[in-house]
């Protein structure tokens, strides 16, 4: 049914992509950014090392400083990052201590030309790389000792007495030693976002952050391949315009017929496709607990010391708690609405229940709730510094997207191993000799294989790892896990759908959904380089993430056209179309990932824009469109689409279904346009005005029109918590009105 032609592009596109990749990893791995087995003064006294270092990259680890601030732009967003923050402290250091010494004066109160020959001095000294490689020393100017002296200071206050305008708390951190390493590695990040790479004219984080101050500046090589990606992009685009109208993937549609969705909604259920239906009302659950946690954070945003005047909370709960759960707890009921979908649907498409999957079903729910639980009270008693020396495998794992520890990061990987087992086992006829190994079944059970795949890559690193290589692989998860292996599954899921609704031929879905994946796949893949910028890879990153994140929208693209066939179906349907809100939310998937990840990804990803929007909250505008209004929207359709086949009529609510639609996309549409997009234009503009260090400082966030911004988000808040709830009331009625089992163990559907 398909074409060899697809066959083979489809698996070039894979391991063209994987390959790429990888050699970009060898390069990465050759020239990292060093940690000096010592660093020294001028004149031989030793003032940290590589231990210290390291042991202070671990301190940021283990009490979840990531979800508190940021180290070379990656992490949250409302608190500062360290190393533009520490590099600038640095400079100001610097010039008042030169200005002492040879001025016997402030610089402040320096003419302009003396000012002119301490900045030269200063970004020269900051500028010079002193690590001697073969001797592994590091060597500080007299000047640079002072500042390291005083950035030690600076953070011992910060996190002992904490910052009442920002979201560090008193008492975060209370251990001299573990203060005096965690300010040499903010120390050490600075160091190595100032000096100049050997061999190149730039740092070793692209000249990024940008600070005029201390002579960092867009590079070059940013501006050049900024140009490149888009010409990259308007060749693919056209590319595959010319594609799609030659190979007819526009003429999959079919003619709006009623018997497909009647029958699949009045279909027979099996006991391992009822005992699915928990996990859907645990998405439900886990959906509304996020977005209030979403609201607290949001606003800690403008207000981080108190909920509305209640101190007592925000000093119990602290900033990074909530960021924490709130990504955690996103993940969480998007892969279990997934896990939940592909559990009601396997043994259907299979045609057959296997023997024993409810009792197999019942045992991975059990595990999703203990990883879950676990993990989330592991990350609170991780960030309050309960666990000692069992923070990494218990506790809080320091990096974002993947705060949970190790212990629970391993059992969720053996739960994806069993999720994974549940569902081929109920489509192995599929995988039999003489079957088409490239069908939709197959293809369901391919995209269940990536997910798992790319999910290890998680497990490639630990405390002692250098932080560039940890980060490598953390996004290997978190974006080519989200935008390779998410959206291989979520084409697979949307084609699935389609197809059985009747509203899209077979040969035609199969044909649009490998072409679509493979291209976003490779694009996925290698354009996860976006995220390398400026995190101590070298400049080899801004070549291959630019040009190929050019891509990423492009696939996009081809999935509107779904849209269309569901539109058609549901004005056709009316209100009898019993799959009317699977499809809706479905389609609103599709829309938000044109914005999200289409139109908003694509405008932040090339170098230049990406210089100064990098850790800003157009990021955040990015990943709330991207993540949620792509994947935990097309998350709730998928639910919705395997209870309709669960529930009774009686137990089918459009009204509540109604209110959670348009309050979720409504909400989220306020969100973007009126709070988080304005917010990320002003904090960029205030970039490229005074430096990425003041964009992220508490002057910026103090600002009246970012307060206004801020305490507007409380709108959109509280209409995405309204359409949650409503969603879990929905729910709550459904499970109380399942199907009666008609189909036993080992028995055929059919």
């Amino acid at each position: 049914m398909l074409s060899q032609r697809m066959k083979l592009y489809f698996l070039l596109a894979i391991v063209s992509s994987i390959a790429i990749a990888l050699v970009g990893f060898v390069y990465t791995k050759k020239d990292l950014p060093p940690y000096p087995g010592a660093v020294k003064s001028m004149y031989g006294q030793t003032l940290s090392s590589k231990s210290a270092i390291m042991a202070g990259q671990q301190v940021w680890q283990r009490f979840g400083l990531m979800d508190l601030g940021s180290v070379w732009g990656h992490g949250t967003y409302r608190g500062p990052d360290f190393t533009a923050q520490a590099l600038h402290n640095m400079g100001v250091t610097m010039r008042e201590v030169m200005a002492l010494q040879r001025f016997r004066t402030s610089y402040d109160g320096l003419l302009t030309e003396e000012k002119g020959a301490v900045d030269a001095v200063v970004i020269s000294q900051i500028k010079t790389n002193r690590y001697d490689k073969e001797s592994d020393i590091l060597t500080l100017t007299s000047l640079q000792v002072a500042a390291l002296f005083k950035n030690r200071d600076f953070y011992h206050r910060l996190f002992t007495e904490g910052d009442e305008n920002g979201p560090i708390n008193p008492g975060t951190i209370t251990d001299p030693t573990q203060l005096r390493n965690l300010a040499d590695f903010f120390f050490w990040t600075a160091w190595c976002a100032g000096t100049t790479r050997p061999g190149d004219t730039h740092t070793y984080t692209n000249n990024w952050p940008h600070d005029p101050s201390v002579g960092n500046m867009v590079s070059g090589k940013s501006l050049v391949w900024s140009a490149i990606s888009l010409v990259a992009f308007g060749l693919c685009l056209g590319g595959m315009i010319y594609i799609y109208h030659k190979y007819g993937f526009n003429k999959g549609a079919q003619g709006y017929k009623p018997e497909p969705a009647m029958a699949l909604a009045g279909a027979p259920i099996s006991a391992s496709q009822k005992k699915a239906a928990k996990f859907f009302l645990v998405v439900a659950a886990l959906f509304f607990v996020q977005v209030n946690v979403g609201g607290l954070m949001a606003h800690y945003t403008v207000s981080p010391d108190s909920f509305y005047g209640l101190k007592a909370i925000a000093a119990f709960i602290p900033y990074n708690w909530v960021k924490s759960w709130h990504l955690q707890l996103a993940i969480f009921w998007i892969a279990v609405s997934w896990i939940g979908m592909t559990l009601f649907v396997a043994p259907m498409v299979g045609n057959r229940e296997p023997k024993g999957q409810g009792f197999l079903v019942d045992f991975l729910f059990i595990a999703v709730l203990i990883v879950a639980v676990g993990s989330l009270t592991g990350e609170v008693l991780g960030i309050k510094g309960k666990l000692a020396d069992y923070w990494f495998w218990l506790g809080h794992q320091g990096w974002e997207y993947l705060e949970l520890g190790r212990l629970w990061q391993i059992l969720l990987f053996i739960g994806l191993i069993l999720w994974l087992f549940l569902v081929v086992r109920a489509l192995k006829d599929h995988f039999k000799a003489g079957q088409d190994k490239w069908g939709l079944p197959n293809f369901l059970a391919y995209s269940g294989v990536a997910v798992v795949v790319f999910f290890s890559f998680g497990l490639t690193y630990d405390p002692q790892t250098h932080i560039t290589i940890a980060d490598f692989w953390r996004w290997w998860v978190v974006h080519t896990w989200v935008e390779g292996a998410f959206e291989f599954f979520a084409a697979a899921a949307v084609a699935f759908v389609m197809v059985n609704l009747g509203l899209v031929r077979l040969e035609a879905g199969l044909r649009a959904v490998y072409f679509t994946v493979g291209l976003a796949l490779f694009a996925g893949i290698i354009g996860v380089g976006h995220h390398y910028y400026w995190f101590g890879e070298p400049s080899l990153w801004l070549a291959l993430g630019s040009t190929i994140s050019a891509l990423e929208p492009v696939p996009i693209l081809l999935l509107l056209s779904e849209v269309w066939h569901g539109q058609s179906a549901l004005v056709k349907g009316g209100s009898d179309f019993p799959y009317k809100y699977p499809l809706m939310f479905l389609m609103a998937a599709i829309c938000w990932e044109f914005v999200g990840a289409g139109v908003m990804g694509l405008s932040i990803t090339t170098p230049v824009v990406n210089y100064y929007e990098h850790a800003t909250y157009l990021t955040v505008n990015h990943g709330h469109t991207a993540l949620f209004g792509t994947y935990g929207i097309l998350g709730i359709g998928l639910a919705l689409f395997s209870m309709r086949g669960l529930v009774e009529d009686k137990g089918w609510s459009p009204t509540l279904l109604k209110l959670s639609f348009w309050s979720i996309n409504i909400g989220l549409f306020v969100m973007f346009t009126a709070t988080l997009l304005p917010t990320g234009i002003l904090q960029v503009l205030d970039n490229i005005n005074h430096g990425f260090w003041h964009a992220r400082s508490n002057a910026f966030w103090s600002r009246d029109i970012i307060q206004l911004l801020g305490n507007t988000r409380m709108v959109p808040d509280v209409m995405i918590i309204i359409g949650s709830g409503a969603f879990l009331l929905f729910m709550l009625k459904a499970m109380g009105n399942l199907k009666k089992v008609t189909i036993g163990s080992g028995e055929p559907f059919a």
